[in-house]
């Protein structure tokens, strides 16, 4: 019974923090694969990404709820698509689109991230703004950021991951990291296309 007040407390700060969906609470999955983005590391990414999420296309890689590419819609993204593997997290996902008014700028993905993304460093596709927040026991944000920095091509602009622990990337790819902040336990990487120049 302590415990009750609490997770009745973290189901209503699952909300769109800003912009045309503000306020919008958003549904969440069940289990252990669903770990929502905490509201004040969402909070803080956006804060820094100031006017770049305008008119981006984003990709939400890893979505859950889809707390990432929803409030990036809500504040002006002009196109988002969403990669998650469960079913039951993905009616959570689509509830949350439908709430928001944003399922006509966003394509969802059914299948697993990192297959995702392999086709993705094939492909000719690329995006302005990718987040990533694959389960913090694995290395995936570190093989996430070497796939995108190994590329030999511009996949985004910006690489933005959570994970559990800090990492480094290969000097001479494609990437910079610039900024690195801790939450608690979630560490939050942003990673940077080098201008032609630097690479």
């Amino acid at each position: 019974m302590p415990h009750a007040p609490r997770l009745f407390i973290l189901k209503c700060l699952m909300r769109v923090i800003a912009g045309r969906c503000g306020g919008t609470a958003l549904r969440g999955g069940h289990g252990p694969q669903f770990r929502p983005t905490a509201q004040i590391v969402k909070g803080s990414v956006f804060d820094t990404l100031y006017g770049r999420v305008q008119d981006s296309v984003v990709l939400d890689l890893f979505a859950g709820s889809g707390a990432m590419g929803i409030e990036a819609l809500s504040r002006g993204a002009s196109k988002a698509v969403f990669v998650e593997q469960d079913q039951k997290i993905l009616r959570a996902l689509r509830t949350n689109l439908d709430r928001c008014g944003v399922t006509d700028r966003s394509d969802v993905v059914r299948g697993d991230a990192m297959k995702y993304l392999e086709r993705l460093v094939r492909s000719k596709r690329t995006f302005d703004i990718i987040f990533a927040d694959p389960p913090y026991a694995s290395n995936l944000s570190r093989e996430i950021a070497s796939a995108v920095n190994g590329a030999g091509r511009r996949i985004c602009d910006l690489l933005i991951t959570e994970s559990g622990e800090e990492y480094e990337i290969a000097p001479g790819g494609a990437l910079e990291k610039v900024r690195t902040r801790k939450f608690g336990q979630t560490i939050v990487t942003y990673l940077e296309y080098k201008t032609e120049g630097q690479v």
